[in-house]
């Protein structure tokens, strides 16, 4: 039976309705997603379209993203979860090809986008084990490599396999010519080759270059014939890559060619080795110029070095096996030059080369000389040794000078021109890209080259690595491979490479695997304060270059339908994020990214175009922001902190320079007002940052610091280049200095999986002082720059296990407060000082003295700070209730004395069984807002600017508390109970939030089961029940829920989205994009470089040979029964330009030349050839409709002929039948 005053609270509380109608509707309620963060799944393949500017991303399930301007991204998958191996776009024409796991090719066209991703244009299933993919920007020919040894050619126009120019295994007859020649190594006649490159030549596109694991070839696609064939033969006594024994190294050697890469002139090409080597080759000679390493030369030459150092005495000299990595990649560069024949191109083409050389997003600066005088750079992955740091290695060569014309007694080169080319290929510098972990691969970014293996004049280099040994092992599926991008190419006298930064959403791999997130709504004023010094050339200065697509927005249909006014939402959110690395990451995800205003287009990104369809493209507003944005000048990397010398006295410093694998952050909690970050270690301790403007009053200072730390880097990879000296011949490589301490790989048993690091927590004194370190001094990386720096920490014991309670509760009014099982802590964030230490086994000290309560010894679950009163105590203060498992709940109350704030004697203490194990808890007032401990209330608390309770009966606030299965509410917090609500079905509640639907407060939860359900307030009333869409994953992981009703799911470091349940108009995402633009023009070879590659085959090989272009390999390639192209609904393409491309090609002028009146009239004459020629394709192209077209009218009248026909004969049978029934029955 209820007291009088339980009876009096119901009645109170009962006439109250703060969801109203508008909340309680549950028509109102849709559950939708809005976007994905990260790829989903781990990263396998890297493709870039140079012509577009546009990078394509595979992943292991199946996965394809597009990345372009800073607005443009799209992904989408195969359909199923399939693992991409090759991924390659044909640059300039909006085709983006993939082959699968199960060696299924998809060709995908980016002209044509439906439901949010492009048209699947052709998918054809193999024959065989693909290797390798070659894409030339020349022709719609995809060359395949196979595991059989074949080349198969794939027309990318007609969607089908050309069996006719198929290339068969070139090697088989080379092995059978070893075979009968009594080569004791000789593979046995079962071997097949396997093809293991591809590559064309970059001048004669008839030459195709093709590695197979015993050597090399040089195809001829239009005669079908081999050219030559090179084998790598190491002689007996030379010490070739260094892995082998005393047994091997005194027999010829032929080590497995893994991958090829042509000099940008086509005389030479490098071919990587499986020991490690490089050779390289003359395309007229037989036998390679030089085989070496990377830090040694003529690797295939005896010396006496290396034949008496297998016999030394002493063990330290005697030489052991490298165990030298093999070659994986190479790509050789060329960059832009100024010479005669560009400067009198550049005067033929003028404004289609000033067209070119014309982007929407400036490129990265030019690097200084010396790569403006011919000279050329082998980028080489792999090649390395045990003992050398991993990275990217890169080697620079002089430019080639001929000799004069000489004769050669034999079919090969002459003397003069052997050693010409060798001079050409000895380094004149080494450089390095270092990398954290071992390298995987790595693609260049040319500026806007489509040919010489997407490797002439690059900006920039992205390279993916492999799993970082010193990070955290986690237990939940994550991607652990990461990727890095760094500017191209490296300076010579600078060590340092400029590391450039990549989409959003290829962040979330690697070192930035996710491990917790949360979604915050901010204040307008804070979200100012979080965006100073920060605009768009911030942003984009140090973004790949990446200048394709367009992004206009669109809004997402809501249950009204489509709104045509603006959407209305424009609440900030951010989403703070937490890594394996130790960084704190913080994204924008407001609405209003996916806004544009028509005044909002930055010159930046206006297109050049005169075209009418550009203008009217124009007229659309564009979208400029990145979605989500990531704020990288917020990041927080606890790193820095930790190494900083004054915070040597952690646990978590001493723990991330021995054991760093066993560190993480496990909980981190930020202060939407007062822009607080608290970031909670797995050891316990808890750092403190606060948000400060950068400091430009002491620039000096700040320079000589960045200064300091650049010159430290510096001597790092100067010291690591020092290791490597390539010009030396190191005559023991096993000889090598002790491994550097950051690149000790544990293993796999010393790894942290599901527990927490082994730190000595040491039992804290009862002095509250001596629980925090101030860590004020720790010098921030960007002093100059708007951030976070480092404030203090707070030590608390760390948690049993991962799974522990561990609780940390910022308030926006200047406190905080912390929990590790049954220890509390309470700290004024002002000073900062500790203001509760409380420790249920020991006494508890704070600035009042002893508590003599009896403890509770039961875990704390769950801390909330709030402004509000308590019982029969009216007085308005900031409380901190604490609830334990127990069910005990206290509420701490701060009290001001003589302007400073001390924790009052003796906290309200009750127990309910209904709170046991919350986790969460709410105090709203008589209206149904939240109390929250904000500014706005602090200061109504101490003006006494609150209404009197008295005056509805007592009532001042009402708590709310969500335990796992059971929702309860409470008159007064420690009141008599008003409502409560039972869960009766198996699921648990996990989180909950109060959340504002139309102004309106009702409370959103959470179940383990994939739902959400609303409750309206105060009753408690399920209003409605939404599930997340079906999936592979049982679990809903854990949600972040905003007070506007956005939430955000973190179900594991791979899957991680953004949801809403707030049925208004807002933009959709991803917005409307355009991926390819036809007015881009493909740069093709000039006749002038064609001419050059005949006289220089004609000066190699003695006679003139015929050099193909473009149209020619794709007449020979497309075979003589090539069917019409199909009819594709896309925009018209440009037609090609023809813009100096060579080794060095040059910049055109900035003036266009005065034209004769000869060349005016060329220009016009192949003006209207042009033209022509475009209505004569497009004529072909509607005949070809019209003519299916009228062979379906004609197939459709015959049928219907045939019908009616039939249907006559049948109703005359009838007719006739019927007649003949009729007479017989009138007899």
């Amino acid at each position: 039976m209820l007291s009088s005053r339980s009876r009096k609270a119901n009645e109170l509380v009962s006439s109250l309705d703060f969801s109203q109608s508008i909340g309680r509707d549950a028509s109102a309620y849709v559950l939708g997603q809005l976007v994905e963060l990260g790829l989903g799944s781990e990263l396998t393949a890297v493709s870039f379209d140079p012509v577009q500017g546009l990078l394509a991303v595979a992943t292991e399930q199946g996965g394809l993203h597009i990345f372009g301007k800073p607005p443009v991204r799209l992904s989408w998958d195969l359909g199923r979860p399939l693992k991409i191996k090759h991924l390659a776009f044909r640059p300039g024409a909006g085709f983006l090809a993939c082959v699968d796991q199960k060696d299924t090719l998809h060709v995908f066209d980016l002209g044509r986008i439906e439901n949010n991703k492009p048209y699947r244009d052709s998918s054809l299933s193999l024959r065989a084990q693909i290797t390798c993919v070659e894409a030339s920007p020349n022709h719609p020919h995809l060359l395949l490599g196979g595991k059989d040894g074949t080349v198969d050619v794939f027309d990318i126009d007609r969607g089908v396999l050309v069996p006719t120019s198929r290339i068969p295994n070139c090697w088989v007859q080379q092995e059978e010519i070893l075979r009968r020649s009594g080569v004791p190594d000789a593979p046995p006649r079962r071997h097949i080759p396997v093809c293991t490159d591809v590559k064309t030549h970059p001048l004669d596109l008839n030459l195709v270059l093709i590695a197979y694991d015993g050597g090399v070839s040089l195809y001829n696609l239009a005669q079908k014939s081999i050219e030559r064939n090179w084998e790598f033969v190491i002689p007996p006594g030379a010490v070739g890559g260094g892995n082998d024994t005393e047994d091997t190294i005194f027999t010829e050697r032929r080590p497995p060619v893994t991958c090829l890469a042509w000099r940008p002139d086509g005389l030479m090409f490098a071919a990587g080795h499986e020991d490690g080597c490089i050779s390289f080759v003359c395309v007229s000679d037989d036998n390679p110029i030089t085989i070496r390493t990377i830090e040694r030369d003529a690797v295939n030459k005896t010396t006496e070095e290396d034949l008496f150092a297998w016999n030394a005495k002493s063990p330290e000299g005697r030489r052991q096996t490298a165990c030298r990595e093999p070659i994986f990649r190479l790509a050789w560069s060329s960059f832009e030059q100024e010479t005669m024949l560009s400067r009198a191109t550049a005067s033929l083409s003028g404004a289609a080369a000033a067209a070119m050389s014309s982007s929407e997003i400036p490129d990265l600066p030019t690097p200084d000389p010396p790569y403006t005088k011919g000279e050329t750079m082998l980028t080489i992955l792999g090649g390395l040794l045990p003992k050398d740091p991993p990275g990217i290695h890169t080697l620079a060569f002089p430019p080639y000078v001929a000799p004069p014309n000489t004769a050669s007694a034999s079919s090969n080169i002459p003397y003069a021109v052997r050693e010409a080319l060798k001079a050409s290929i000895e380094p004149t510098f080494h450089h390095i890209y270092p990398t954290d972990t071992p390298p995987e691969d790595f693609i260049l970014l040319p500026r806007s080259s489509p040919h010489f293996s997407l490797s002439h004049d690059p900006s920039a280099m992205i390279i993916t690595t492999g799993q970082d040994r010193r990070l955290p092992v986690l237990a939940a599926p994550h991607a652990s491979r990461g990727i890095e991008a760094w500017s191209f190419p490296p300076a010579q006298g600078h060590p340092r490479p400029r590391q450039l930064r990549l989409p959003a959403q290829l962040c979330w791999n690697g070192p930035g695997t996710c491990v917790s997130a949360r979604l915050l709504n901010v204040q307008t004023l804070a979200y100012r304060r979080m965006l100073h010094q920060f605009d768009m050339r911030d942003e984009d200065s140090d973004r790949i270059p990446l200048k394709g697509g367009k992004a206009f927005p669109r809004l997402r249909p809501s249950r009204t339908g489509m709104r045509n006014h603006v959407p209305l939402d424009n609440q900030p959110r951010i989403v703070v994020s937490s890594h394996v690395d130790l960084v704190v990451r913080f994204f924008d995800v407001s609405s209003s990214l996916l806004q544009a205003d028509r005044n909002d287009a930055p010159s930046s990104y206006a297109s050049t175009s005169s075209t009418p369809a550009a203008s009217t493209a124009e007229l659309k507003p564009l979208l400029t922001r990145e979605y989500p944005r990531p704020l990288a000048h917020l990041d927080l990397d606890i790193k820095d902190v930790l190494l900083d010398p004054s915070a040597s006295g952690l646990e978590a410093s001493r723990i991330l320079k021995e054991r760093p694998w066993e560190l993480e952050i496990i909980k981190c909690d930020f202060a939407v007002h007062t822009c607080e970050l608290a970031v909670a270690l797995s050891t316990g301790e808890i750092i403190l940052a606060r948000l400060g403007y950068g400091d430009l009053r002491d620039l000096s200072t700040i320079e000589h610091d960045r200064a300091d730390a650049e010159a430290e880097l510096d001597e790092t990879i100067s010291d690591a280049l020092n290791g490597m000296n390539v010009n030396s011949v190191e005559a023991n490589p096993s000889a090598a200095p002790p491994r550097r301490a950051s690149t000790v790989n544990p293993t796999p048993s010393r790894l942290r999986k599901g527990s927490v690091a082994s730190a000595s927590f040491a039992t804290p004194s009862r002095d509250p002082s001596d629980c925090f370190i101030d860590l004020s001094v720790v010098l921030a990386r960007r002093p100059d720059r708007d951030g976070f720096r480092a404030v203090g920490a707070f030590l608390l014991p760390p948690p049993n296990s991962l799974k522990a309670p561990f609780c940390i509760e910022l308030a926006d009014i200047g406190f905080f407060a912390a929990s590790s099982g049954n220890i509390l802590l309470i700290a004024d964030l002002r000073g900062p000082e500790v203001l509760l230490y409380d420790d249920p086994t020991i006494l508890s000290y704070g600035k009042k003295g002893k508590s003599k309560t009896k403890p509770d010894t039961s875990t704390v679950t769950s801390l909330k700070w709030t402004v509000s009163a308590v019982g029969e105590d009216h007085d308005r203060q900031p409380r901190l209730i604490v609830t334990q498992a127990s069910g005990t709940t206290r509420i701490f109350e701060m009290a001001n004395v003589a302007g400073g704030w001390v924790v009052s004697e003796g906290p309200v203490t009750f127990q309910h069984d209904s709170v046991k194990n919350a986790i969460a808890t709410f105090v709203l007032d008589p209206l149904g807002n939240e109390l929250l401990a904000d500014p706005l209330r602090l200061q109504q608390a101490m003006n006494q600017q609150f209404a009197p309770s008295h005056k509805n009966g007592g009532f001042s606030s009402l708590w709310v508390v969500v335990t796992p299965m059971v929702i309860s509410a409470y008159f007064n917090i420690n009141g008599p109970r008003t409502a409560q609500y039972e869960d009766d079905t198996a699921s648990a509640f996990e989180s909950a939030a109060v959340v504002l639907k139309d102004g309106c407060p009702v409370l959103i939860a959470t179940t383990r089961l994939r739902t959400v359900v609303a409750f309206s307030l105060p009753s408690l009333t399920q209003i409605t029940r939404m599930s997340f869409e079906a999936a592979i994953h049982t679990d809903v992981g854990t949600l972040s829920i905003a007070p506007d009703g956005d939430l955000l799911q973190f179900i594991d470091p791979l899957h991680i989205r953004l949801h809403t349940i707030a049925d208004i108009g807002r933009p959709s995402c991803p917005p409307s994009l355009e991926l390819w633009d036809p007015t881009i023009p493909v740069p093709s070879l000039t006749n002038a470089l064609v001419g050059a590659a005949s006289n220089l085959s004609s000066y190699l090989f003695g006679y003139q040979k015929k050099v193909y272009t473009g149209s020619d390999m794709d007449a020979i390639l497309g075979g003589p029964n090539r069917k019409p192209a199909p009819v594709r609904r896309r925009a018209t393409a440009a037609t090609p330009l023809t813009t100096p491309q060579s080794s060095a090609p040059s910049r055109p002028a900035p003036t266009k030349p005065r034209l004769s009146s000869s060349q005016n009239e060329l220009t016009t004459t192949q003006s209207l050839l042009a033209s022509t020629t475009e209505a004569l394709e497009r004529r072909g192209e509607y005949m070809s409709a019209l003519q299916e077209r009228l062979g379906t009218m004609a197939n459709d009248a015959a049928k219907f002929a045939a019908d009616t026909k039939k249907m006559a004969q049948q109703e005359a049978a009838k007719g006739t039948i019927k007649s003949g029934f009729t007479s017989l029955f009138n007899r």
